[in-house]
């Protein structure tokens, strides 16, 4: 079999409903050659009824990976998924975020080496996810000016709409700051296989909420690699769910990340010694 251009990491945890409106993005993205692995933090059966639902009617290779769920351990999944992921190239998107038609598409389009891709995602809000369905996605109602959504921006509702237009113009790009972006989010970025496995993958010492994302980037710098923007160009929209804490343990791991410039960690795809 060809291998595909990209493996798509998804993760997802006891949120069906939101992972059902991601996978209907996914199924009608413009670009097809690529691979989805769904790493689950250990959701019960609901969320596996609806993966296998997806696996039938897909029209590219789902594979599936679930740990026992002991608390947050976002990190080891995730390791676990790319481990089994066979591209050259890595898209990372969670599971309660809709991408865009393009969104493969432009993650692939704008690869650069030496570089790393960050997107960011339209916030929709709790009543205008509620009235979404998957049916609503798989006919696009994403993929173009939505007058719901803008309604529901201007009620506060939902909020970043203008992170919804694609911008391709360079000029515009420039006018508009959409070449400028500061961090990555975890929900929506890309890096290369070979730079994902020189640093080791993710650093599993993080469990619970938060931050280990912000771990990942700083190393891909340490390595060497700069960041580069998908404003208006992998576009997405989170669905609505009432946010965590952020663990203070990883809070300090981070801070002590930062007096250090080694790109690798010790308990990621791999365990050092």
């Amino acid at each position: 079999m060809t291998k595909p251009l990209a493996s798509i990491i998804m993760t997802t945890y006891n949120q069906p409903r939101h992972l059902e409106l991601a996978l209907a993005g996914l199924l009608i993205q413009t670009e097809k050659n690529f691979e989805l692995h769904i790493a689950d933090d250990g959701s019960h059966a609901e969320t596996s009824d609806i993966v296998e639902r997806y696996m039938e009617r897909a029209p590219f290779s789902m594979v599936y990976s679930w740990q026992q769920d002991l608390g947050y351990r976002k990190t080891k999944i995730l390791n676990e998924a790319i481990r089994k992921s066979k591209a050259d190239y890595f898209i990372f998107i969670d599971g309660d975020c809709i991408p865009h038609a393009d969104f493969i598409r432009n993650h692939l389009r704008y690869r650069q080496k030496g570089y790393y891709l960050a997107g960011r995602r339209v916030e929709l809000g709790p009543e205008f996810s509620e009235r979404l369905t998957s049916e609503m996605v798989l006919r696009g109602d994403l993929n173009r000016p939505n007058l719901g959504l803008i309604a529901s921006c201007l009620k506060k509702d939902s909020g970043y709409w203008h992170r919804s237009i694609p911008v391709y113009n360079p000029f515009l790009r420039k006018i508009l700051k959409m070449e400028r972006v500061d961090d990555l989010k975890g929900c929506n970025f890309s890096v290369d296989r070979e730079s994902l496995f020189k640093i080791n993958g993710f650093d599993e010492d993080y469990q619970g909420y938060a931050r280990e994302d912000t771990d990942l980037e700083l190393r891909l710098q340490y390595l060497g690699l700069k960041i580069k923007s998908l404003k208006g160009l992998a576009i997405q929209y989170h669905v609505w769910h009432e946010r965590l804490s952020e663990s203070e343990g990883n809070k300090t791991k981070l801070r002590e990340l930062t007096t250090s410039t080694s790109p690798t960690c010790r308990n990621g795809l791999k365990k050092l010694s």
